[in-house]
Formats: structure tokens, C-alpha cells, sequence
């Protein structure tokens, strides 16, 4: 009988003072991490003090009612829960949406297994690391997924920073966010999800051939960021470590190397930190 075991799972905030917009969750058959993005709102349209955690938080609990029963089947899924999100985002809302930009979103990285296969789907920046029964590693999401773009705007915060912490840094590049986030799920730009069912058909999927157990990472960019970012690890040597020290290390590891560089001139980012989701399963087929 195929089935996901959660190892160990791991999301910590950006910061004390901030909401965590990262989710993650687990069953037998699915397992996935969320990242909401960051809103560009002062008032949020929805209840809580934070959209993107509203959209996240949601998406986990419609992934958790609606996955056991289809996990072959992720871009329907998907589809079905952006669905529900629509009909609570219209709900619940304290107002319509003035702009695009406005709406939450969510990445998400998800897998689901069956019989010797396994079924992975992600749209953003979250990753999905599989060390597989051959001792080969795949990596599924956006690479980089760290655009030109975003590098773009941490250089122009840094240049403009004259002694102002990161957070207001990013207000001197809100203009340009807006303008980036008003073409999310648009021909063109990229897809997320959130209030859109329409996401359905836009998802990247893969399916691979299990001939034996595997171990599976996911993780948001702001746990992703060890080895992109700050590269202290390749893909290989990330999920090993995982599986050795565990994920609290890692995450301990992380924030030292952010609290070393606050300023981002090192590491050139929108934020000190981001927030941090990882989830370690073991995938039986």
C-alpha cells in the first residue's frame, strides 16, 4: 500500500513581530508546503492581520479536506481547491479589490504518490527535492527561482538604503512590485494560487517512476535559500543534511547567516528573512 510517512516538519516566521504566510501539511497520499506572498496592501482585504496567510492557511485546509481522494489527479486538485478559495475570497472579503495587485496568492510545491509512481506539481518559487531508491536526486520548481527581477530590486534597496533597515527599503521599490504583481495568473506574467480556478490549467507537473522507497524535500524559498542564496549546500547535500541533523539545525543555520549579513549587503534580498517551510516524508510504493 503506497504512502507518505512525515518525518519531520519545520516553518518558522520571518520574524517575530510578523505573520508566518507559510503553510505546510501531510497525509497518507499528498504532502505540500505553501508560501503566500507577501501583500502590498497597509489594510488586509480578509480576516487576520496578514492575506497572504489568509490564502495559504486556507489552500492547506481545502489540500488537507480534498487531497486523500485525489492524489493522482494534482492539477485537478489544484484546481478544485483555487475554486473554493474563489468562493471564500468573495465571501469574506472586507471589500472588493481596487487592483490586481491586491489579491493574495500562494505558491505551492505538492506531491502525491500512487503504486509505483509519484506525482509532483508546483507553481512559484517552493521546491521539491526527491532522492529516489538509485540514489539519484530530482529537483522540481522554477530554476532559478530567483528572477532577474527580484535580484534587480534588492540591489536598488541597497543602493537606496542610507541608513533605513530592509523593511523600508522595500517601500522605496513598491511601485515596481505592484506593477510585477498585477500581471500574476495573466498570459503575461506567471501563475499562482489563490482566487482563480483558472490556475487548473497552468500548474507544472511531473510524474516519477518509483521502483523503491524515496525521501522527499519540499521547501519555500526562504528555507530554499541555504542553497540558492547563500549556497552552503547543493540539492544532494541539503537533503542528506536534512535527513542527518534534522531541519531545526538547518533552519538554526539559516537565520545565523541572515543575522551576520541584516542589511543584505552580502546577500542581497527584500527582506532579512524570509519566512522558512520544509517538510521530510519518506514516500513507500
Amino acid at each position: 500500500m503506497p504512502r507518505i510517512q512525515v518525518l519531520e516538519g519545520l516553518s518558522i516566521p520571518g520574524s517575530p513581530e510578523r505573520e508566518n504566510d507559510d503553510a505546510m501539511g501531510a497525509t497518507s497520499s499528498i504532502a505540500f508546503v505553501l508560501d503566500g506572498v507577501t501583500s502590498l496592501v497597509e489594510t488586509p482585504l480578509m480576516p487576520g492581520r496578514s492575506d497572504a496567510a489568509w490564502v495559504s492557511h486556507t489552500a492547506r485546509d481545502l489540500l488537507l479536506k480534498h487531497g486523500p481522494a485525489a492524489s493522482k489527479d494534482l492539477r485537478g486538485l489544484i484546481r478544485d481547491v483555487a475554486f473554493e478559495i474563489t468562493k471564500q475570497f468573495e465571501a469574506l472579503r472586507s471589500r472588493p479589490p481596487e487592483a490586481r495587485y491586491e489579491l493574495p496568492w500562494t505558491t505551492i510545491s505538492l506531491i502525491g504518490v500512487e503504486p509505483g509512481r509519484l506525482h509532483i506539481a508546483y507553481l512559484g518559487d517552493s521546491r521539491v527535492l526527491v532522492e529516489t531508491a538509485d540514489d539519484a536526486i530530482h529537483n522540481f520548481g522554477i530554476s532559478p527561482s530567483r528572477s532577474s527581477f527580484e535580484t534587480g530590486l534588492a540591489a536598488k534597496m541597497i543602493a537606496a538604503r542610507k541608513g533605513i533597515g530592509v523593511e523600508a527599503q522595500r517601500q522605496t521599490v513598491l511601485p515596481d512590485l505592484q506593477r510585477v504583481r498585477e500581471m500574476v495568473n495573466t498570459p503575461q506574467g506567471f501563475w499562482l494560487l489563490g482566487a482563480d480556478a483558472a490556475v487548473g490549467e497552468h500548474v507544472k507537473v511531473a510524474t516519477l517512476e518509483l521502483s523503491g522507497p524515496a525521501t522527499v524535500l519540499l521547501a519555500t524559498d526562504g528555507f530554499y535559500a541555504l542553497k540558492e542564496d547563500y549556497a552552503r549546500y547543493g540539492d544532494r547535500e541539503l537533503i542528506a543534511t536534512a535527513q542527518t541533523v534534522g531541519l531545526k539545525i538547518l533552519a538554526r543555520e539559516l537565520r545565523h547567516i541572515e543575522d551576520d549579513d541584516p542589511e543584505g549587503v552580502r546577500y542581497p534580498r527584500m527582506k532579512k528573512s524570509d519566512d522558512a517551510t520544509a517538510l521530510l516524508v519518506r514516500v513507500e510504493v
